[in-house]
């Protein structure tokens, strides 16, 4: 078998752990998404950057295509490769420093967020932008451009990295920065992979406060919540900034010969504040001049909970199996003053029934901060991020 013969190969090439055993290859079959499976040839769990780059060669001289994965989390197949080599990046998962006086840390891709924030937050530091998801890598977010609900103050995550090595496809190992190679700094970042396999980063620390407040505000209408959004952005007040669209499910309607559920929408937003122990901020003037439907709740935690505010709701996912279903998930991001009218189109024809146990996001920022040349999103002063987020049983895609 060709897969057996790969993995002699790349065993004598390589230090790290060559996988071709058939529970190895299905187990990293599929992704986030549930959608696609493609069953790779070989896994390898390279030791260090120079197996990367052996792997590279290899692969090249071979014709043989590669693709890596670390948690998976794409949902279209991105991370697979049908009969080809995995590389399984979470064994580069090593947190090489933290420097708090020039607030960095230099981390291999297969780093966690997660594993980082615990390290770093307990000394009063942070990376400036995080992802809700804190259990995907380093590697895997800067190849996306890495969003979050802190970007409108600092941009994606590869705004935040000062330095990474990737390996290129020709098997060179290319140190890059803003003043170093950076045709290529451009090139891995959000990208995708296309251009080089990130394998270590030197990502950016800002000093944070170790208590956070937020504020649940509810509106009825999208306008309002644009408005008090924008004044929440243009502020220098609020810290993070995150919203969503809530089905309030109002029964059944007749579409053409059938009746379909429908609902009113819904929507939360959600505004944080760091503070130290001594000073919470003055909730009238942090909140002045908003006008929501309702003020829903203040809830007090420490940065770190703030930080991984999601996991809850991951853990009722599992739970629930939710976390098992399909994710055909659909995300874009709009010019601001297009975004009302788009948004409020598509959930007039969205039955709450086809989230299943998913959910529709909001993301509003400034469209200039971010300075990554290939995140592709609209040239406006404000955009608005807009996804629908299903969990959907597989059999019925």
């Amino acid at each position: 078998m060709m897969s057996a013969s790969l993995a002699r190969d790349l065993r004598a090439l390589l230090s790290g752990q060559v996988l071709d055993d058939e529970a190895a290859r299905l187990d990293r079959s599929g992704d986030f998404g549930r959608m696609i499976r493609r069953i790779p040839g070989v896994v390898v769990r390279p030791a260090g950057t120079g197996d990367v780059a052996k792997i590279i060669r290899y692969a090249r001289q071979s014709s043989i295509p590669v693709a890596t994965r670390a948690e998976a989390h794409t949902q279209s197949g991105q991370a697979l490769t049908d009969g080809g080599i995995l590389l399984d990046m979470t064994s580069l998962d090593r947190i090489q420093s933290i420097d708090a006086a020039g607030s960095w840390a230099d981390c291999e891709a297969g780093v966690k967020w997660d594993t980082l924030v615990r390290q770093t937050i307990p000394q009063g530091l942070v990376p400036p932008v995080l992802t809700n998801n804190l259990g995907v890598t380093l590697g895997g977010t800067l190849s996306v451009a890495g969003l979050g609900v802190a970007s409108f103050r600092h941009g994606a995550q590869g705004d935040n990295v000062l330095e990474i090595e990737a390996v290129m496809g020709t098997g060179d190992v290319v140190v890059c920065s803003e003043d170093a190679n950076r045709p290529v700094f451009d090139a891995v970042r959000s990208t995708f992979g296309q251009f080089g396999v990130i394998t270590r980063a030197r990502v950016t620390l800002r000093r944070c406060r170790p208590r956070t407040r937020t504020y649940f505000l509810l509106y009825d209408d999208l306008g309002a919540l644009m408005r008090d959004a924008r004044l929440a952005i243009e502020r220098d007040r609020i810290d993070y900034i995150e919203s969503t669209c809530v089905p309030c499910p109002q029964g059944f309607r007749m579409a053409g010969a059938a009746k379909e559920a429908f609902a009113a929408w819904f929507f939360p937003l959600h505004l944080t504040v760091e503070h130290g122990p001594e000073s919470p901020p003055a909730d009238a003037e942090t909140l002045q001049g908003l006008a929501p439907y309702r003020k829903v709740h203040i809830e007090d935690q420490d940065t770190l909970e703030f930080a991984a505010r999601m996991e809850p709701l991951f853990a009722i996912w599992k739970r629930t199996g939710n976390w098992a279903l399909a994710h055909p998930w659909t995300e874009t991001i709009l010019p601001w003053g297009a975004a009302e009218p788009f948004i409020t189109q598509v959930l007039a024809g969205l039955p709450p029934t086809a989230l299943g146990g998913g959910h529709v996001l909001l993301w509003p920022c400034r469209g200039t901060v971010s300075r990554v040349p290939l995140f592709m999103h609209p040239e406006t002063p404000l955009v608005m991020g807009f996804g629908i987020l299903p969990g959907v049983p597989p059999d019925l895609l």
